[in-house]
């Protein structure tokens, strides 16, 4: 049985906290939002149906990449790579988790989050499945893999936000998810260099197969640039987000121990997973999000206590 939750990785669940962005825009931006434990208890709640989805979508890609995972120096002692498991029982496991997270999607939330959840489904399948599978293809595995983001930036939102009738601006969808896209490429540039060049990363995946180092140093430096872009823009436009341009300086230094750490000698040893554990990444990274939920919250929190 540990074999099959394995495959689930509830330990990468931990990503669905990017979820929390999309309650704290929609908090921000949409006066009367907070109503008390009420919304914290549904925002909590809000990560169960994420986490069964995105577990779902994990068994799929370790069913489908299993012949793949076993040219991998490591990814090939994994269940289904290494028969410890059985794939039909895998089958039944990835449908009773979407089952159950619809269930408690139309339950208890909007339709708004159940198409979001619908649409973290379905990237698990073109991202996956052939004959589209994008993440055999050069730069569509990036952008694809990143949409994610946005996604959870929907999830959050429409957990705490009336529907139909709002959506989160398109200026922080685009910071969000070329965010995203730089935490995506930065996983591909680890990947690349912990398996060793293209040749041998192309026996793995394709779409390694046709990127350099320089290609991908050049397209994290883009999705840096077009994230502070696209954050620099609805801080100006929205006014209750304009004290974030006191996180710069802060995000600034996250992304440069991030760019320091993959391309060092440690990080092209490890595997992209383990990149982001470092401890620095970690530190600054939570620095950001304290600093930015202190500055958004802040105004929320302590007007009823000022009137």
């Amino acid at each position: 049985m540990l074999e099959y939750l394995k495959i689930a990785r509830p330990d990468h669940w931990l990503k669905n906290i990017f979820i929390l962005f999309g309650h704290v825009v929609a908090l921000v931006l949409l006066p009367g939002t907070w109503q008390g434990p009420h919304t914290l208890a549904l925002a909590a709640f809000s990560l169960v149906p994420a986490c069964l989805i995105a577990s779902a979508n994990y068994i799929l890609n370790e069913i489908l990449d299993a012949p793949f995972d076993r040219l991998h120096p490591t990814k090939r002692f994994r269940g289904v790579a290494a028969g410890l498991v059985l794939v039909p029982r895998l089958w039944a496991f990835q449908a009773a988790l979407i089952a159950v997270g619809f269930a408690l999607s139309l339950a208890f939330f909007n339709p708004g989050y159940t198409l979001a959840l619908a649409l973290l489904l379905a990237s698990g399948l073109v991202y996956n499945v052939p004959p589209l599978r994008l993440k055999d293809r050069p730069w569509g595995d990036v952008i694809a893999e990143s949409f994610n983001n946005p996604i959870r930036l929907w999830l959050g939102w429409f957990a705490l936000a009336p529907w139909p009738g709002s959506w989160p601006p398109l200026t922080i969808v685009l910071a969000w998810w070329c965010f995203g896209g730089l935490l995506m490429t930065g996983k591909r540039y680890a990947e690349f260099r912990f398996i060793g060049g293209q040749e041998k990363s192309a026996r793995y995946r394709k779409s390694l197969g046709t990127y350099t180092e320089r290609s991908l140093i050049i397209a994290m430096i883009t999705y840096a640039n077009l994230f502070c872009f696209g954050a620099g823009l609805a801080i100006a436009t929205h006014p209750p987000l304009h004290n974030l341009v006191f996180v710069f300086p802060v995000i600034l230094v996250a992304i440069i121990a991030y760019f320091h750490h993959a391309m060092s000698e440690v990080g092209a040893r490890l595997e992209p997973e383990q990149l982001l554990r470092n401890p620095w990444i970690i530190l600054w990274t939570l620095l950001s999000a304290a600093a930015a939920l202190a500055l958004l919250l802040a105004p929320q929190l302590l007007l009823p206590w000022a009137s």
